[in-house]
């Protein structure tokens, strides 16, 4: 495999790979690909020599692993992290201000809350639902273009912008939600997750 398809291959997997659940599912089904296969460490099967297995946990984590012919083989064990710093949507996240729509998020991880203002954010991750039977199911989402922006006071209004500026993550990062420009009406976050499932 040449430099330009191991790029390739890995911007496609970013691609993909937009929350932990997402990048679970991308290896999932490339280790699939690549002849692994499932395994629970509940299975009564006992591991076969030059196996190729794998486990999911939570869909969020990913445990992949061949079995060696001995011991003498040794050990080697690689390992990374599916998560980063974002801002999680909160439970309950429809909010309205001065008739805009927001979301009600919670910082996730050590992020750094300046670089979230004034651009383009999107959606993405799990959403667990109650279906028709009232029975509790789970979906990934991806709405794979911009939904919403956390703005920035205009600098005329915020003098000391660039002089010991704090964040209040409750008050200062609930993303706006765009408007729906069919129709210049604002939607709530509700009613565009919606829209991701008809």
């Amino acid at each position: 495999m040449n430099k330009q398809n191991v790029n390739d291959s890995l911007l496609a997997f970013l691609a993909e790979a937009t929350t932990p659940f997402h990048a679970v599912g991308a290896m999932a089904q490339r280790l699939l690909a690549a002849g692994f296969t499932p395994w629970s460490d509940s299975s009564p099967d006992a591991l076969k020599v030059g196996g190729k297995h794998f486990m999911v946990r939570n869909d969020s984590s990913l445990i992949a692993f061949t079995v060696g012919e001995t011991f003498d083989d040794g050990l080697r064990l690689v390992g990374a992290h599916t998560d980063s710093p974002n801002l999680s949507v909160k439970p309950n996240p429809v909010v309205s201000r001065f008739g805009c729509h927001l979301v009600a998020v919670d910082v996730y991880g050590g992020a750094l809350l300046n670089p979230w203002f004034d651009r383009d954010l999107s959606i993405a991750g799990r959403v667990v639902y109650k279906d028709a039977n009232q029975e509790l199911k789970q979906t990934l989402v991806n709405f794979k273009e911009p939904v919403a922006t956390i703005p920035s006071l205009a600098i005329h209004l915020d003098r000391k912008a660039n002089q010991d500026r704090t964040i209040n993550p409750q008050t200062d990062i609930p993303p706006i939600l765009k408007l729906n420009l069919g129709n210049q009406k604002s939607q709530s976050f509700r009613e565009i997750l919606q829209q991701q499932f008809s």
